[in-house]
């Protein structure tokens, strides 16, 4: 598999994700990775960002844990290569966060 379908494994997942979210009235603003595709690494960071600090406060565990899970399903569909990239890692935030703390880039807090 190449680059450019793992790519588009992620990008399918996304969108199914970001319709998911909206059919449950989640406020999710945008999905951000980090990716390196390389055999050196063993996964991706997956970020969802809500519109508001106060949006992200307000997932319980149980909500955050179902986010997660139900994401890592949208991959498994999507034809993601969990044998060569097993580690997915989540993390939540909120574009207000990276707009007050982060100058409004996604660059700067993914880093």
């Amino acid at each position: 598999m190449s680059n450019q379908r793992y790519n588009r494994s992620v990008s399918d997942a996304d969108a199914t994700f970001s319709r998911w979210c909206g059919d449950r009235g989640i406020p999710l603003h945008a999905i951000q990775h980090v990716i390196t595709w390389e055999h050196w690494d063993d996964g991706i960071g997956v970020y969802f960002f809500l519109r508001t600090i106060s949006d992200a406060d307000a997932l319980s565990p149980k909500q955050r844990e179902g986010m997660k899970n139900t994401y890592l399903g949208f991959l498994k569909d999507s034809g993601y290569p969990f044998e060569k990239f097993p580690n997915v890692v989540f993390e939540i935030d909120s574009d207000e966060n990276v707009r007050k703390n982060y100058a409004g880039s996604y660059f700067y807090r993914l880093r």
